[in-house]
Order: C-alpha cells, then sequence, then structure tokens
C-alpha cells in the first residue's frame, strides 16, 4: 500500500457508488490492474489508494487516501506549475473516459466519480485523484446523474463528449511532447519608478509583522494539537496485523505437517497436545472429565464446556454480564453493547451514548440479566478516540446484582491467544425477534446475545495512551462497547471499533491497561488478576453447570 497520507474525508454509506453490489472503492485492485493493462501504469497511478474505516454505530464512515508522496491541492498550485499538471490530467484521464464509454466500463466511470471539483491532488509534478468512487448528496446508486456531476468536477478537464484516443495507445508525456513551432513577438516593457511603489509597501507591512510575532509575548498561534489516533497509526496497526497473520498461517502449516492421528483417531499435534490444546491420555486409557487447555490452542474449546472457578460455563458467564445499551438524543438511537464492572456499574464506548451527552438524551441497558430496560446515569466519558486516545463511558443502573467481570492484565504478550468477544451486532439484530419486539414497545423482550471466538493477531500503539488488541472474533457494528474475554473469563480489552479489509473485518479492542487508567477516581473497583490464563475445559459429553 502507498505511505503518504494524502488526506481523509467523512462520508454517508450512501455515498459509495458500488458496482456488483460492492463499493467501488473495495475494488482499487481490480480498477489498477484494468487501467495497467489497458492504458499503462501512469494512468492507473492517477487514482489514489483508498482505506475504508466503517467507524463505529454513531460515526459515518471515512475514507483515507495514500499516494507515493506528499501532496498539493491542485487548487494551490499557479502559473506554468499548474498549467503542466492540468496538461498531464486532461491528457491521462482521456483513455480512462473511453474505457467508461465501453460496455462494461462501470468500474472505470466509478473511477471519474468524484465528490467534488476540487479532488485532484499534485504528487512531485504529477496530479492524483483523491475521493473517486463517491458521490454526494448520498447519490452513489443514481446512475442517471453521474454523467452531469463529471461534467462539473473532472469533466472541465477531458469534457464527455470529447474524443478520446483508443485506450491501447498508452497516453503521450506531457513533458516530452512535441509542440508546434511559436513565433515569438519580442517587447520591452518601460518600468517606472512608480511601479515599484506597491513593492516597497508590501515588503514593509512584512518587515513589521515579521518583527511583531517575534517579539515574546504577544503571539497567539491557533490550536494545531495532532489528533491523538492518527491514520498513519492505523495504517501501522493494519500492517503488523498482516505479518501476525502471515505468521499465524505459517503456524497452522507447521501444526498440519507435523500432526499424527493415533491408531484410536486422536490427532496429536507437534508438542504432543491435542487441537484444543489438551495433554492426550494415553491409548485404551479413559480421559479426566476436565483438563487444563493451552491458552494458545490451535483450535479453541467451545465457550460452553470451559468451566469457570464457580462451576458454571464461561458461556453463562459471559451472558450474565454483557448488556445491550441504547441512547437517543440527537439523531437516530445508538445500539451497542456493555459489561458489567462493578455493583451497578457498565463499561461501554463514548460513541455509543455520544447522542446523549447533551443532557436531552437518554440511555436504557438491557439484558437477559435483568429481564426489563433500565435507565443508566452516565457517570464518566473520555473520547471520542481520535482526538482524546480513549473511547469509554460509564455508566450507572439500580440493579446492583449482575456479576462483574473480573480484569485481566497481562503481564506478557497476549498474541495467539484464544479470546471470546460478546454483543449485540446490528447485522444479527436485523432478524433477531426478540429486538423486534423490543423496538415495538414490549420491554419484557430481550435481543439474543451473539458471541464469537477468534485469537489476538498483534498488540499495537495506537498514541502514547492509546493501545489495542487487534484481533480475529467477529464484529459488526454494535459489538462496540462489549467485552473481549481470555478463555478463563476476564476481560482483556473492550471492542471498539473495526477495520473493513478484502474478505473480513478486523477488530480492534482497546486493552484493559486503558481502561484501568480510564476507570480511576471513579470509584469502579474490579477484581485486577495478571497469572497466565489456563482454562479448564470438561469433556464433550460432561454437563457443565449454567
Amino acid at each position: 500500500m502507498a505511505e503518504h497520507y494524502l488526506g481523509k474525508l467523512k462520508v454517508d454509506n450512501a455515498d459509495f457508488v458500488e458496482i456488483g453490489g460492492t463499493p467501488a472503492l473495495e475494488q482499487y485492485d481490480a480498477l489498477y490492474r484494468l487501467l495497467s493493462e489497458r492504458a499503462g501504469p501512469e494512468v492507473a497511478a492517477l487514482f489514489a489508494e483508498p482505506l475504508i474505516s466503517r467507524g463505529n454505530d454513531a460515526a459515518p464512515p471515512t475514507v483515507s487516501w495514500y499516494g507515493e508522496g506528499e501532496g498539493r491541492p491542485l487548487e494551490s498550485l499557479s502559473g506554468a506549475e499548474r498549467a503542466r499538471a492540468e496538461a498531464y490530467l486532461a491528457d491521462h484521464l482521456r483513455p480512462v473516459r473511453a474505457l467508461a464509454e465501453e460496455p462494461g466500463g462501470a468500474l472505470a466511470m466509478a473511477a471519474l466519480t468524484v465528490y467534488g471539483a476540487e479532488d485532484v491532488m499534485v504528487v512531485g509534478d504529477r496530479p492524483v485523484i483523491v475521493n473517486w468512487g463517491l458521490m454526494p448528496g448520498g447519490k452513489g446508486a443514481s446512475v442517471a446523474t453521474r454523467p452531469a456531476h463529471y461534467a462539473k468536477t473532472l469533466g472541465k478537464f477531458v469534457p464527455m463528449e470529447a474524443a478520446a484516443r483508443p485506450v491501447s495507445e498508452p497516453p503521450k508525456a506531457v513533458a516530452t511532447a512535441a509542440a508546434a513551432p511559436v513565433t515569438r513577438v519580442e517587447t520591452r516593457r518601460v518600468v517606472t519608478p512608480l511601479a515599484w511603489v506597491p513593492l516597497l509597501i508590501l515588503l514593509l507591512l512584512a518587515g513589521g509583522t515579521l518583527a511583531w510575532l517575534l517579539t515574546p509575548g504577544v503571539r497567539l498561534f491557533a490550536d494545531d494539537t495532532a489528533p491523538a489516533v492518527t491514520d498513519e497509526a492505523l495504517l501501522a496497526a493494519t500492517r503488523a496485523e498482516t505479518e501476525a497473520l502471515n505468521a499465524r498461517r505459517d503456524q497452522l502449516e507447521a501444526a498440519l505437517a507435523g500432526a499424527v492421528c493415533r491408531a484410536d483417531g486422536q490427532l496429536i499435534l507437534p508438542g504432543g497436545l491435542t487441537p484444543e490444546g489438551l495433554l492426550p491420555p494415553e491409548p485404551g486409557v479413559q480421559p479426566a472429565e476436565r483438563a487444563e487447555a493451552a491458552p494458545d490452542a490451535i483450535l479453541p474449546s467451545r465457550s460452553s464446556r470451559v468451566v469457570m472457578p464457580d462451576e458454571t460455563s464461561l458461556l453463562a458467564r459471559i451472558e450474565a454480564s454483557t448488556v445491550m445499551v441504547l441512547a437517543s438524543g440527537a439523531g437516530p438511537v445508538s445500539t451497542g453493547s456493555g459489561f458489567v464492572i462493578g455493583p451497578g456499574l457498565i463499561v461501554t464506548n463514548h460513541h455509543v451514548v455520544e447522542n446523549a451527552l447533551d443532557g436531552a438524551g437518554q440511555v436504557l441497558v438491557t439484558g437477559e440479566a435483568l429481564g426489563a430496560p433500565q435507565p443508566a446515569e452516565i457517570v464518566k466519558t473520555q473520547g471520542p478516540l481520535a482526538e482524546t486516545g480513549g473511547d469509554f463511558a460509564l455508566l450507572r443502573i439500580a440493579e446492583t446484582s449482575l456479576p462483574a467481570l473480573s480484569v485481566h492484565l497481562p503481564e506478557g504478550s497476549l498474541v495467539l491467544n484464544n479470546v471470546v468477544a460478546a454483543g449485540y451486532p446490528g447485522d444479527v439484530l436485523e432478524t433477531d425477534a426478540g429486538f423486534a419486539a423490543l423496538r415495538s414497545g414490549d420491554l419484557s423482550a430481550v435481543p439474543g446475545l451473539t458471541v464469537t471466538d477468534g485469537i489476538v493477531n498483534t498488540e499495537q500503539q495506537l498514541s502514547p495512551t492509546t493501545h489495542v488488541l487487534l484481533h480475529s472474533a467477529a464484529l459488526s457494528s454494535g459489538n462496540s462497547g462489549g467485552p473481549l474475554l481470555d478463555m478463563c473469563g476476564r476481560l482483556v480489552g473492550v471492542n471498539a471499533f473495526v477495520r473493513q479489509g478484502v474478505m473480513q473485518n478486523r477488530g480492534f479492542a482497546l486493552t484493559t491497561g486503558d481502561l484501568m487508567a480510564f476507570l480511576n477516581g471513579t470509584g469502579a473497583a474490579p477484581t485486577v488478576v495478571s497469572e497466565p490464563c489456563a482454562p479448564v475445559v470438561a469433556r464433550p459429553d460432561v454437563a457443565v453447570g449454567e
């Protein structure tokens, strides 16, 4: 991926131009190949590389743009430099325009559909188009309006009716284009002393301003505080996750290559453990009803088989301590997840309750263990994430009997450890009968809790105060604020957001260390443990108490 950040745009979901039901921005690789093969790599390089962030439940998506160098807005250039950039742009857009007019040219036309008329940057001496594949005003699906919109934006460089060269012919470079002979007419201008007066005045003003700025104690500077979490940090985290996934692939391949199947059908991996991380019994010996498993087992045990110290299952513990959070206020009702951290105290994300922070909104908490929604008081918040480095909210409800989760502050790395995420993802709630009944006014209805498992892929620091776990437990909108637990039922992170990938979304959870810093001074005093997890797993035919 290109490494230089060019800018970011906040959009609506309806702004994405889709091809075959998929946003054109998610087909950047296909667009690059198409343009490289049909028009040359210089044409393909016209379009900046996008990175989509679906954000969270309340915030709209954002698109960050990257190129091969530092960019300047085309509109900021003047004179010959701007003329060269515009000529280059017009020359290299023609084959894209021709591709867009061919049958099946929807992807090329999507690339020519930009958000506005100012969406051209100049990197070095070459123009680069950002904010392509988007239509403002939620018109991404409106095919009929794209030609008129193109005429108002990129059409000023290559009008729609302009004849395009065959796309098999690479565009000529502006720098080597042969120009027709031009007859020069030499003229001499006479500069009078009066003409120097404006320049002299400007120099005096500039000198006075500089002297004032250099005088101690008189300057007022704008607040240029950098965001707490930058797009560059998120990009670095995504790259680190890719490396971790490659390492995980190598680990699985090595385990498969070295696995041995015993005569009794038991599969033994290198290291002598079963895929569930259990020590196998001797052949012909009845296995123990319960056994300790490795926390980084290749195949994690089902949460219904993991036994807690109080003889309940891990699944029962999660169900008793995880809640759904609903916040109303300015804008639509926001839904998210949360968990019990102390008697009557619930933790969720700041962005889940953000629209209720103006004092006119309301926050409700519901869940299987509550029986009916309860009003919640917002005790403390930290957010938004990009500005403050945190995304936490602490709520208080009247019910104090729900079991609180213990907090794991690990002394070592959690990479490759098995984890479980719990919450109320929106794509599941869409078909949930309990949620439909709740929306219809049935306060006794409880939406179903969704539990997914995965592993910690990597650990990253996004800012001096922001630490995250990137993990593979499936998340979607609505999981925000929900717990990420190890296989011992201890909290290891607070799910906050996802980054969209080609194959699936990757989850980011804020670490328990950051959570404890947020809870400082609130009166919340969760049980904190640091010992590594050693989950106790029951044999498949042994019932675990609920």
